[in-house]
């Protein structure tokens, strides 16, 4: 599996120099010492996340942050500003440039590295672009489905059976690759036949899936727009 980027941008040799060590057990990381340099990294090398100073040499960061949040190409990337700035006037300018997190210098690497793994997954989540076949639209970051405009209730195994088939709809979506994209881990231990129940379960709650998921004999189903 890829590790996500991690860019640093602080200028503080010695903090720098931890956070790459530590963090690069984990992430892919990149580092630079002041704000110019973060955002050439940030809009050519693609970072998942940002960690950056305020007292930078040359442009402050809440300048680099205030850019790189106008920036089509960076203003979606989640930036942490990690600070020994840390008074509530601090922390309020901070938010208001586009900060989506803020850590007061000294900090705790345990709380730092939870941060930045919640900020990933929230990123991850939100970054997923809803899906719309006709009058079905799958919202993944909601994990919300609607059909001609009604919302219909379906379990966690059932929404993320009609994403597996709906994102790869017009193609044969074999049962291994269903148990391994919606069972994951524990694919191994589930039987195949499962997926006919939700199958069964979904074209009850939604009946005119019926002519759009088609039953595939002896490979698994397609999604038929």
């Amino acid at each position: 599996m890829e590790k996500h980027r991690i860019l640093i941008i602080e200028d503080n040799t010695d903090t720098r120099k931890f956070l790459e060590a530590m963090l690069g057990k984990e992430f892919d990381v990149i580092s630079a010492e002041n704000g110019i340099i973060g955002i050439d990294y940030a809009r050519n090398r693609s970072p998942d996340l940002i960690l950056l100073d305020i007292m930078l040499p040359i442009l402050s960061g809440y300048d680099a942050c205030s850019l790189l949040k106008k920036d089509e190409k960076t203003k979606r990337i989640p930036i942490v500003f990690l600070s020994a700035k840390n008074s509530v006037p601090d922390i309020t300018q901070g938010l208001s440039v586009g900060a989506d997190d803020y850590i007061p210098k000294p900090f705790d690497y345990k709380e730092l590295l939870a941060r930045i793994r919640a900020r990933l997954r929230k990123s991850m989540e939100t970054s997923i672009q809803p899906i719309q076949l006709g009058d079905l639209k799958i919202d993944p970051g909601n994990r919300e489905v609607t059909f001609a405009g009604k919302k219909i209730q379906l379990t966690l195994t059932e929404f993320d059976i009609l994403r597996c088939l709906a994102s790869r709809a017009g193609t044969v979506v074999s049962r291994d690759d269903i148990l391994k994209d919606v069972w994951r881990e524990e694919s191994s231990k589930t039987n195949d036949r499962t997926i006919d129940v939700h199958i069964r379960a979904l074209r009850r709650k939604i009946p005119p899936l019926t002519k759009h998921v088609i039953s595939i004999y002896g490979v698994g189903y397609k999604y038929e727009k």
